[in-house]
């Protein structure tokens, strides 16, 4: 055995479970886990999958989404890789529509700054013009 980062692939990935199961905090060592391991295994599904997992607890998610896709690739179906995409697939969606949501209101806030400005413009006119009189 050497030191941190080699070993066996299924030991690598052990820890990168039991890492993804404490804090948050320890996902990032999970990723480097699952990495390791996709270097020299880049169809383990496993891999793939745990990776995913450590990438959506990080909030990495549209990297997330394509390690789950890539380990739904590999793994032909399996029923709990599906869920963790789907998982994924639906938070990104969620994160997108509330991006388009608040570039909407942001929007339409800018619209009506303008036309407060430009109301208040002219009666500024209209104000110098009656001055004149």
């Amino acid at each position: 055995g050497g030191g941190e980062g080699e070993g066996e692939p299924a030991c690598l990935l052990n820890r990168a479970l039991a890492r993804l199961k404490l804090t948050p905090a320890n996902h990032q060592g999970a990723l480097d886990d699952c990495n390791i391991v996709i270097k020299t295994q880049e169809n383990n599904a496993k891999a793939h999958y745990r990776r995913a997992q450590a990438l959506e607890g990080l909030g990495e998610m549209d990297q997330a989404l394509k390690a789950a896709e890539r380990a739904r690739q590999i793994s032909g179906g399996d029923e709990t890789v599906n869920a963790l995409y789907s998982r994924i697939q639906g938070e990104v969606d969620a994160r997108k529509e509330k991006e388009r949501r608040e570039r909407r209101e942001r929007d339409k806030e800018e619209r009506a700054r303008k036309a407060k400005e430009k109301e208040e413009e002219r009666l500024r006119r209209a104000h110098d013009v009656d001055e004149l009189d």
